[in-house]
């Protein structure tokens, strides 16, 4: 079982950057369906990048060698399961766990996203890691906001982030994390889950299973085609759903998007 040592760090994406730094990572395997966010953090350390394809069922399309850094992502936190057995089976694996707070840590590092799972909180993200660095971090500046940001200031505080170096989270958010009720929160994310994939589920081309040490960040519906997923969101949204769709700024090499074109995830 991995010792891991916590960091509270700014940002996500700034996990990465410190993970990189820590384990002197020179490549290492992104896939292609990403946030954009998080392959310019691996620019940023000049680190290249291999990349990878996923199946419909968010597997690694292809066998990593063996000794190899691989950055997996808990898809829309339903991707547990695939964790495990990447886990057991590469022993440099990072996890992604931004869609994916409630999740235990596994491979070498693992990181999560304040942000994306507390609306009061606007930065802010746990790493676990089995390696540290042996410098100093300077602190984030007061960031914490009571109350949901306007789209206005969501923009904002998104160019913000993008330009922020590696930190630790500032003391003003961290309080605020400690006043969240997250296992009340959890215990939301876990019904509306359950409710939405009671709903969707027969219709839903994904295989989905989640246990209960996680909790969703969404509610990915894959439909048979993009038209079905166009009109799927017509529909959705006319009856006041919230839903997204990932991502639009894939790499310029990414030639097969069908699957993020059909892919629609229902905000949880």
């Amino acid at each position: 079982m991995n010792d891991y040592k916590l960091i509270k760090l700014n940002t996500a994406r700034n996990c990465l950057r410190y993970i990189i730094r820590a384990f002197n990572t020179e490549e290492i395997y992104l896939p292609y369906y990403l946030c954009p966010a998080v392959r310019s953090a691996v620019f940023k350390e000049k680190c290249k990048i291999n990349y990878y394809h996923i199946d419909e069922n968010f597997r690694p399309a292809i066998e990593f060698p063996l000794n190899s850094y691989i950055l997996y992502p808990d898809y829309f936190g339903v991707c547990s399961d695939i964790v495990d057995v990447l886990s057991k089976k590469y022993k440099n694996l990072i996890v992604d766990n931004a869609h994916s707070f409630y999740s235990k840590p596994k491979g070498i590092a693992s990181f999560n996203s304040l942000r994306k799972f507390f609306p009061s909180l606007i930065d802010g993200a746990f790493l676990y890691t089995t390696k540290t660095l042996n410098t100093q971090i300077p602190m984030e500046e007061s960031s914490y906001t009571p109350h949901i940001l306007s789209f206005e200031e969501f923009c904002k505080n998104e160019n913000r982030l993008d330009n922020q170096e590696i930190k630790l989270i500032s003391e003003s958010t961290y309080n605020g994390f400690l006043t969240v009720d997250i296992e009340k929160e959890k215990k939301y994310r876990l019904e509306k889950f359950e409710f939405l994939h009671k709903k969707y589920g027969n219709s839903n081309c994904l295989n989905i299973k989640i246990n209960d040490n996680t909790a969703p960040f969404g509610y990915p519906y894959l439909l048979k085609s993009i038209e079905d997923a166009d009109n799927t969101v017509k529909k959705l949204k006319s009856e006041g759903v919230n839903v997204y769709r990932y991502w639009n700024n894939l790499p310029d090499n990414y030639e097969e998007k069908i699957f993020y074109n059909s892919l629609v995830v229902i905000t949880i």
